[in-house]
């Protein structure tokens, strides 16, 4: 039987931002961030046992003897709290329910783990063990009790067969999960890889919209520097110290730092003026002077002099400490390292004006112009929030000897492109379209187009195991941050939106044609 037919994607202006996302599923979108967060194996084995469903479902009963039903094992979450995010699955026939799923080895593991009094698995609704060892029910801090699944004796296979052709290590990226509904119907559909990539830009450009809209709204409270000077802040604490880096901002904000670092400095001095500033603001200059090692005690010194001067001649009013969270962060990435990074931007462009040097950056990208050319304008746009490498901090994770084996660069690529994403093009896009500027709308887009995308994450890997028969063809499809970011706006306006089920999924529905 040939898939029926329907409308084609509407075609956008070139080089613009299109607004057909709505048009086409007529969604919201909501923003997240992702950590990551390494489980031990024999756990991970189960975890994968339940991602694949290596599951018989004439056999699948949870141990109260009600029959279970499952639509999506939901997406694997690295991060802190359940592991498994937006599960489906029906209890005897009745409705459909979305919630968060926990997987242990043994089901005593979730008293031991402490789970029965952590407020962040209050909306689990299925505990998925191996063993139930426990022969008790699962309850929640609330007192509810938790529906409980033991796989022993539910399997699709013999475990050790299953085992020996399982590779936990390269989870959830080898893991295809159930099939998605999503899959199913692009099939039925008969939508290729072109019209699949053409609906990411779409979904991609809206999320950069939103992002857009919701620095618009900053800005009606406060000027285009502060909005980027706390973003670049923000952007530097990852997940573990966003907080810290947000506190740092309040503590030493842009204005107390334009007011104490001479306008008239030298760049190398205006460097050390804003890496004392905010290394004291942070709390990173309060311990005594390094000793054994000549150069890390006379640069700590350097910075010392400075933050001093800042506290009492320049008015910068000492305040409260900043608790910062240094045990799950990695020596490279430690707060001082990122503080010092960050501090070249700032000491290079915040008299000048942090979106002026961003704008003008962004107007060196040609609309038209070779592949070459626009990978030169993409690294020179790099180039200004990396800035040149720091001698001091090349092999240093803080002031002490160097102990990093190589010079290693204080943003990163990665952390380089996602300040450009969630920061620099939304941003500068609200002051573009605020301004009429469409011809730097138009610059910002083709910047926006020209990134690749960022390593994958438990997010973006779901979204390709429901959407993509094979890694492969999801990675030729997905081959731009534009497209990535597409599925990141499909994944929080459906798959985890909770608004629903894939009954009602709007990206379903342009797939089918029915919103078209």
């Amino acid at each position: 039987m040939e898939p029926r037919a329907v409308p084609e994607l509407p075609e956008s202006p070139a080089g613009s931002f299109s607004r057909l996302y709505p048009q086409l599923t007529g969604a919201p979108c909501a923003i997240a961030e992702t950590t990551t967060h390494q489980r031990v194996l024999r756990e991970k084995i189960v975890r994968c046992l339940w991602f694949d469903q290596f599951l018989d479902p004439g056999l699948l009963e949870l141990e109260d003897g009600r029959k279970l039903s499952v639509f999506s094992p939901g997406y694997w979450s690295e991060g802190a709290g359940p592991d498994f995010r937006n599960a489906e699955f029906a209890v005897d026939g009745g409705p459909r329910r979305r919630g968060d799923v926990e997987v242990h080895v043994n089901a005593s593991e979730w008293r031991a783990h402490g789970h029965a009094e952590d407020a962040a698995y209050d909306k689990v609704l299925l505990h998925v063990v191996l063993h139930n060892d426990s022969g008790g029910p699962t309850i929640l801090q609330r007192g509810r009790e938790v529906p409980q699944l033991a796989l022993e004796g539910r399997l699709s296979a013999d475990l050790d067969e299953i085992l020996s052709g399982l590779d936990p290590d390269g989870y959830p990226r080898i893991g295809c999960g159930r099939e998605g509904n999503c899959a199913r119907s692009i099939r039925a559909a008969g939508r290729d890889a072109a019209w699949l990539g053409r609906f990411l830009d779409i979904a991609g450009d809206e999320r950069m919209l939103r992002k857009a809209e919701h620095f618009a709204t900053r800005l009606n409270s406060g000027t285009p520097d502060d909005a980027m000077y706390e973003s670049l802040l923000d952007a530097m604490g990852y997940s573990a110290n966003r907080r810290g880096f947000r506190q740092l901002a309040d503590a030493a904000g842009l204005e107390a730092l334009r007011r104490c670092v001479p306008l008239d400095a030298a760049t190398e001095e205006k460097l050390l003026w804003t890496q004392g500033i905010l290394l004291g603001a942070g709390g990173f200059l309060d311990a005594a002077k390094p000793a054994g090692d000549a150069a890390s005690a006379a640069y700590h010194a350097e910075l010392n002099r400075r933050w001093r001067v800042a506290q009492g001649d320049r008015g910068l009013a000492p305040r409260e400490p900043i608790v910062w969270n240094l045990g799950r962060t990695r020596p490279t990435n430690h707060p001082l390292r990122r503080i010092a990074g960050i501090s070249a931007f700032l000491a290079a462009h915040m008299h000048e004006g942090l979106c002026r040097a961003m704008m003008m950056a962004a107007e060196g990208m040609p609309v038209g112009g070779s592949p070459r050319a626009r990978r030169e304008a993409l690294e020179k746009f790099r180039q200004l929030i990396e800035a040149e490498p720091q001698p001091f901090w090349a092999r240093r994770t803080g002031f002490g000897p160097a102990r990093l084996p190589r010079p290693t660069a204080l943003i990163g690529a990665a952390r380089t492109t996602e300040i450009i994403v969630n920061v620099a093009v939304p941003l500068l896009l609200a002051l573009a379209r605020r301004g009429d500027q469409e011809r730097i709308e138009m610059k910002l887009h083709h910047l926006y187009c020209a990134l690749r995308p960022l390593p994958e994450n438990s997010l973006t890997e779901y979204m390709k195991s429901r959407i993509f028969e094979s890694p492969e063809s999801a990675d030729c499809v997905v081959n731009s941050m534009r497209r990535q970011q597409g599925l990141l706006q499909l994944f929080h306006d459906y798959c985890e939106s909770g608004q629903g089920t894939c009954d009602q999924c709007g990206f379903l529905a342009a797939v089918e044609g029915c919103n078209g």
